[in-house]
């Protein structure tokens, strides 16, 4: 005998429910994500006007000590500070036995932790050649490398994450942040001069998208703790300038230093300021707000500093020309479709001020 037939339901199946949320992901108002991403990125702008500082300490440290010195004692500084601060953060086993273990497997190399070397050269340029070129000039040629080479950096995937494919409008950027440091070095009165002194500090910032880029692969590998980085990068630029200091020493003659005011002592401590301001920064709000949030700072603080410095007026109204184009040129080479959102909030929508992470 046949059972009776169930009556089909005439309506349409619908989607689940989503589950509620939970304490850890509260639902919050677009105004304080908003919030929460504001105060990150003004410390972002605060570590590139850090950097723009340390420029001109460095620069006047290596002028009565040597720039090779100079250097030396900047990374030294850098590095002992960093050490004390061992004393006081947790975790540093687990995240240095996940290094180890990520080496021991290859899928960290060795040169990815040689990232300090880069950051050494980078201070070293600053006691050769910031004095002369002025805090502009100087942060235009520095900015100028790092955007460019950053394009290739990402084109190339050296850092964390997937590769991100050199458009034409990306390369457009970095072909633009060249443009931006011709202004300055075509008005100064002794271009070639000025153009020579300016490769060191171009040549630097592309050596600091690198660096950015493997130190990004070492935090990874550390399960995201930023301490074993950050010591590898001190530790490795001041054995690369203690070096140098003793290569000088057997070949040539040491410069005598000259006394000078404790402040040009202090550019390892704001060396510590720039890398923990990108440490916590891009954990925040993304790579690509961080970093145009740093080179807007950059720019701001030379800016500034410039009239304190004594630059005569026309060369700042040059380099303001510049950093208006090395702004926009950022921008162009930040990649295509990235938003900026604080990467540990959960997403609220696709339209927001700060409404999304880099992709």
């Amino acid at each position: 005998m046949p059972l009776p037939r169930t009556p089909r339901s005439r309506t349409r199946p619908t989607d689940p429910a989503p589950p509620p949320l939970t304490p850890a992901e509260p639902a919050l108002p677009a105004g304080a994500v908003a919030r929460s991403g504001s105060l990150p990125l003004a410390g972002a702008v605060a570590g590139g006007a850090a950097l723009a500082l340390e420029s001109v300490v460095n620069g006047r440290l290596g002028g009565h000590a040597g720039s090779v010195a100079a250097a030396a004692w900047s990374n030294t500084l850098s590095l002992c500070v960093t050490a004390v601060a061992a004393l006081f953060l947790a975790g540093l086993r687990p995240a240095f036995a996940a290094l180890a273990a990520a080496l021991r497997s290859r899928t960290l190399r060795p040169w990815h932790c040689l990232g300090g070397a880069a950051g050494g050269s980078m201070v070293l340029t600053q006691a050769l050649t910031a004095a002369e070129l002025g805090p502009a000039s100087y942060t235009l040629a520095l900015v100028s490398g790092q955007t460019l080479c950053g394009v290739v950096v990402d084109h190339l995937g050296v850092g964390p994450g997937a590769a991100r494919r050199a458009t034409r409008r990306r390369l457009a950027g970095g072909l633009l942040a060249v443009g931006a440091v011709a202004l300055p070095v075509l008005a100064a009165p002794d271009t070639g001069r000025t153009l020579a002194l300016a490769v060191l500090p171009f040549l630097a910032g592309c050596a600091l998208s690198w660096q950015m880029a493997v130190n990004g692969r070492v935090d990874e590998a550390a399960g995201k703790h930023p301490y074993p980085a950050v010591l590898l990068s001190f530790a490795t630029g001041t054995a690369l300038m203690v070096a140098a200091v003793a290569v000088l020493a057997v070949f040539s003659r040491l410069p005598e230093p000259r006394s000078g005011p404790p402040w040009h002592y202090t550019g390892g401590l704001l060396g510590c300021v720039v890398v923990l301001s990108a440490v916590l920064t891009v954990r925040r709000i993304g790579v690509l707000a961080a970093g145009l949030g740093m080179i807007s700072g950059q720019v701001l603080g030379s800016l500034a500093l410039g009239p304190l410095l004594g630059e005569p007026p026309a060369h700042q109204g040059t380099a303001a020309a510049g950093a208006v184009l090395l702004v926009g040129a950022a921008v162009l080479a930040a990649p295509a479709g990235a938003r900026l959102r604080p990467a540990s909030l959960p997403p609220l929508g696709t339209d927001h001020a700060l409404g999304g992470r880099e992709n």
